[in-house]
């Protein structure tokens, strides 16, 4: 499928000003001149990519470039070209995500509706109207969230939507856990659940988020974390299962770009199921001083069993779309791939064999069919036997060789692919085996889908 898509993008970068859309619009901070810069060249570099067909590689930084200008007309270029590397639910929703903020006279809203149209009549899936993005204001008080002693769940109706608070994640590492945060009052009584599918999955797995001292945690474990993007919503309900309010929705989730070099947002005191580790603050107790407990002095300050920021070594991990990508498709088609062709050539360098040994068997009873040895001279039915067992003796060895190169390439693949999974599973290491750092997430005031109602050109 060939479609023009750059061209507007291009004239884009000419100048940087603030776009607003209609009500309700919010203004969003525009992008220092170091992003604006590492924009534009991810953009240029993903243009490129995408000219010479490598469109794994384009939409990684289109999505770079997004994430650090959050122009609109990015969010139409990764829907383009996920719909021609085949992510087609990915590609409905980035159309989905590039109406919703794109200005109202984007000369690309009408080929994103129409393509978005087709992509719903092709997946058989009911068209739904595309909503326009906006997040809640700041909270100036926040209320406080620090348990207080055991809770006592008050009557339904006591709480509303607005006592629901989530940050949208909108950029995430490959091969690290993500830890989704949210909050909602602790004497509500409401259960809360993650819901995340990530390329290639027909359906979400769903998680209840668990508490972690003040709020509520949902973990997207390391081995979900890879291909170019990941959707997610979280859904919020009563105690009689009516749903209070939601941040995303199955139909119109909220988007997270997997991008190498992003900062990772994990705790490293958090299991794959979202349970703390070791005994914690959690609601209902009224012992905050110490929350690891056992007389050990915590990782962080007693009076904040939140820990801050931490580097990130920016190691290579697994994840992406490279042969050595752990998940990826090019990494499963050389895995099986190799694992298929050695069993074929050694299976053939046996065949082979044998065949040669029947030559030779052949050979000999030649020239001993007519007494004692040797009785028949050496003629073109020997020279037959013997050209055919010559033959038949190379290929077996040849065979043989390059189904033990095949075998040790196989070998590798299955050992990556064994030794992710182990590592993702355990929650204690990183996937390329360093030891896990984490990025924080404290939970802000607003929801809504990742980028502000206003766009910035650039």
């Amino acid at each position: 499928m060939t479609r023009t898509l750059l061209s507007s993008l291009a004239i884009a970068f000419a100048g940087l000003t603030v776009h607003h859309m209609a009500a309700p619009t919010i203004a969003i901070a525009q992008p220092s001149a170091k992003d604006l810069a590492e924009a534009k060249k991810a953009f240029a570099e993903g243009k490129k990519a995408h000219e010479a067909g490598d469109l794994g590689t384009a939409i990684a930084k289109f999505s770079k470039s997004y994430s650090l200008s959050k122009n609109p007309l990015l969010l139409y270029n990764i829907a383009v070209t996920m719909e021609e590397d085949g992510q087609l639910d990915f590609a409905m929703d980035y159309y989905k995500k590039f109406l919703a903020e794109a200005p109202a006279d984007a000369a690309q809203r009408p080929q994103a509706q129409e393509s978005l149209a087709a992509l719903e009549k092709k997946l058989g899936k009911p068209s739904t109207p595309v909503e326009t993005t906006g997040t809640k204001p700041p909270v100036e008080n926040p209320p406080d969230r620090t348990p207080k002693g055991p809770v006592e769940i008050k009557p339904a109706g006591t709480y509303s939507e607005t006592d629901f608070q989530h940050e949208v994640v909108d950029v995430a590492p490959p091969g690290k856990p993500l830890d989704i945060t949210a909050y909602v009052p602790e004497d509500s009584g409401w259960t809360v659940t993650l819901n995340f599918r990530t390329a290639g999955e027909g359906k979400f797995t769903t998680k209840e988020m668990k508490w972690r001292y003040k709020e509520l945690v949902g973990r997207v474990p390391a081995p979900k974390m890879i291909g170019d993007a990941l959707q997610y919503f979280v859904e919020v309900k009563d105690q009689g299962g009516a749903v209070v309010a939601k941040s995303g929705k199955s139909t119109s989730p909220n988007l997270i770009t997997i991008e190498k070099g992003a900062t990772p947002r994990f705790y490293p005191d958090v299991t794959d199921e979202g349970e703390p580790k070791t005994p914690t603050d959690v609601v209902g107790s009224d012992d905050s001083d110490d929350p690891l407990g056992g007389g050990k002095k915590p990782p962080v300050e007693a009076d904040d069993p939140i820990a801050g920021p931490v580097d990130d070594p920016q190691t290579e991990t697994t994840g992406g779309n490279g042969f050595r990508d752990v998940g990826s498709s090019k990494f499963k088609y050389m895995k099986w791939g190799s694992t298929i062709a050695t069993g074929a050539l050694l299976g053939s360098s046996l065949v082979f064999y044998l065949q040669a040994g029947r030559n030779a068997d052949a050979l000999v009873g030649d020239s001993t069919n007519c007494g004692d040895p040797p009785c028949q001279e050496f003629d073109a039915t020997s020279a037959g036997y013997e050209s055919a067992g010559k033959l038949n003796d190379t290929l077996s060895k040849v065979t043989l060789g390059v189904g033990v190169v095949t075998a040790v390439v196989a070998g590798y693949y299955w050992y990556k692919s064994l030794t992710a999974k182990k590592r993702g599973s355990s929650g204690t290491a990183a996937a390329d085996g360093s030891p896990e750092t984490t990025w924080v997430v404290a939970p802000a005031f607003g929801e809504g889908f990742a980028g502000a109602a206003a766009g910035v050109e650039f």
